[in-house]
């Protein structure tokens, strides 16, 4: 008779126990498993710091406050170059704002729903206004608040903990720039 046959299930299982320990064991030991960084080995979400749930919050108001003024502005304005910019404005803001929102998802952080009270004030007091005098204020509100923007973004890469919410500091800081330079151009 085979020593297979002669097993008892018990002593089969214990064999097997035996000889896949090890392997299982050599396996960990150099291949750990890989761990992001915002998810410890229990699941939980890692802490993040006060300065990145800031950013995310305020950065995600800022590009919806972006999307409604470029709605505004395609509402409002019928000189060709602001329309340019806000077309380019909501496209952009709606991409960034969809990778913070990813982000903030996954290190677990509250969003608002809306672009702040100030926010909301300053577009309507904008789009108050008519013909050119709305477009010359549309500029400013839009130059403003990107230079805000710059400025959030580089007290985050300062003092920022989380790699990805600096990444996305980091990332969106050209594309800013670049609406300044359109909005620059145009006033």
């Amino acid at each position: 008779m085979s020593t297979a046959r002669k097993l008892t299930p018990a002593s089969l299982a214990a064999v097997l126990a035996l000889t896949i320990a090890p392997a299982a064991q050599a396996q960990s030991q150099t291949a750990p498993a890989p761990v992001t960084a915002s998810v410890a080995e229990s699941g939980t979400v890692a802490p993040v710091s006060r300065q990145d749930r800031a950013y995310l919050r305020q950065a995600h108001r800022g590009h919806l406050a972006e999307i409604a003024a470029g709605k505004a502005a395609l509402r409002e304005s019928r000189d060709r170059g602001v329309r340019e910019i806000a077309w380019r404005l909501i496209r952009d803001h709606r991409r960034l704002d969809a990778r913070l929102r990813h982000v903030a998802d996954r290190l677990d952080v509250w969003l608002p729903d809306a672009p702040s009270a100030e926010q909301r004030a300053a577009l309507r007091a904008v789009t108050d206004r008519e013909g050119r005098r709305f477009d010359r204020a549309w500029l400013r509100l839009q130059a403003d608040a990107h230079y805000r923007s710059l400025r959030l973004g580089q007290a985050e890469l300062r003092l920022g903990r989380s790699e990805w919410v600096k990444d996305l500091a980091r990332d969106s800081a050209p594309v800013i720039r670049h609406h300044l330079r359109m909005i620059r151009d145009e006033q």
